[in-house]
């Protein structure tokens, strides 16, 4: 059974989409209903207060898609000390919490969507709650656990700083290559593709994935 926290944001959606695709018996864990969730899906909404009293038996692979919503300029660094605290609730804390309940109730591997730059240093505070989350994570145990480093995810919301980034991207993608190609934004479907497919067949130990690894 496999398990995903965040199934109605934009990638966690198209993750949970891949799964169905694939026929995989999925739970999509969540405060609020999925609108297109598929046939061989079951709802869990849950308080995110208590994650640890969570029943989470029988599952196998635990897809981490969780993120509070942001604005193009938090993501580069400005945000408040209110924001941040509420950024990493739910995007360190949660999911960290929800990693450590699934590997208690016997989960053996599992995939982190974290961020390109990702890095516990970092002085961007978006980065370094990133790469702090994925060091956690890593330390859990897990038979195999996938980390995913895409870029800007293209048309994430109809929004003017979301509309600005894309054209940003559009301009920017070219001259990114040798070691800053990984830097390159990216469809969330074909991320979510990477992610479904890396998970089906799971390597041992801890495995990264940038932009080249998304096919």
């Amino acid at each position: 059974m496999n398990l995903v926290a965040g199934s109605t944001g934009l990638l966690g959606n198209d993750i949970l989409q891949e799964l169905g695709l694939k026929d995989r018996s999925t739970i999509a864990l969540g405060r609020r209903s999925v609108m297109n969730l598929p046939d061989c899906a079951k709802e869990l909404i849950l308080d995110f207060e208590n994650i640890p009293s969570w029943d989470l038996n029988g599952v196998d692979h635990v897809y981490l898609s969780l993120g509070y919503p942001l604005y193009y300029q938090n993501v580069m660094g400005f945000m408040s000390a209110n924001l941040k605290k509420d950024f990493f609730l739910v995007d360190f804390t949660y999911q960290l919490e929800i990693a450590k309940r699934a590997r208690e109730a016997g989960a053996q591997s599992v995939s982190l969507i974290s961020s390109v730059g990702s890095n516990p240093d970092s002085k961007n505070f978006y980065l370094q709650t990133k790469g702090k989350l994925e060091a956690e994570i890593v330390n859990l145990g897990f038979k195999s656990t996938n980390i995913f480093h895409p870029g800007h995810l293209r048309g994430n919301k109809s929004r003017l700083d979301i509309l600005i980034a894309d054209a940003i991207s559009v301009l920017s993608d070219p001259f990114l290559i040798g070691s800053l190609k990984k830097f390159r934004s990216i469809s969330s479907k074909k991320v979510a593709r990477c992610v479904v497919d890396n998970s089906l067949e799971p390597k041992a130990g801890a495995n990264h994935f940038y932009y080249s690894d998304f096919k």
